[in-house]
């Protein structure tokens, strides 16, 4: 186990390897996001830090981690790309269901698709859509997939981004 990542902790080896083998101890997450920060590379701090399940299974409070430390630099998207392959891999398809970031109702779905709709009839990429709000691309995809409840000042922005009208009915 290499430690040029800790080359600021005055952590030592054998406390890294007693945090990162229970992801619930209370260091798990900041260290992990400091690891994720300073590595590109999934093979070693799978082999040699942390347990891919332990990775997949608290990878969204890594994330928001990492974006609370201000790392919100290209790293985070390699990780989150380093997630979703993993979320097509059969053997977390049951860790699937114990999500909870970010849970799908009815009506964020219903809201979701109507914008999906009208962004593919303004012939909008969602990265397109997503600089013209000034947002990442996968907050777009999140609203598109249901995934984020949205206010209804973003919902205004995203209406008038598509030309579209907002009509509510509230029954």
């Amino acid at each position: 186990m290499k430690s040029d990542w800790l080359w600021d902790r005055k952590i030592s080896a054998r406390e890294i390897i007693k945090i990162f083998s229970d992801k619930d101890n209370p260091r798990f997450i900041s260290l992990a996001a400091l690891l994720l920060s300073r590595k590109n590379s999934a093979k070693e701090v799978f082999s040699d830090y942390i347990k891919r399940k332990d990775f997949f299974l608290s990878w969204h409070a890594i994330k928001k981690q990492m974006r609370k430390n201000s790392w919100n630099d290209p790293r985070i998207e390699y990780w989150q790309a380093v997630y979703d392959a993993m979320k097509q891999e059969p053997v977390f398809a049951n860790l699937r269901l114990q999500e909870s970031e970010y849970p799908i109702s009815m009506i964020c779905r219903e809201v979701g698709l109507k914008i999906r709709q009208a962004r593919q009839k303004t012939g909008l990429t969602q990265e397109e859509f997503a600089k013209k709000l000034n947002v990442s691309q996968q907050v777009i995809s999140r609203i598109e997939g249901g995934k984020q409840n949205i206010s209804l000042e973003t919902l205004k922005s995203i209406c008038l981004q598509l030309g579209v009208t907002l009509k509510v009915d509230l029954l």
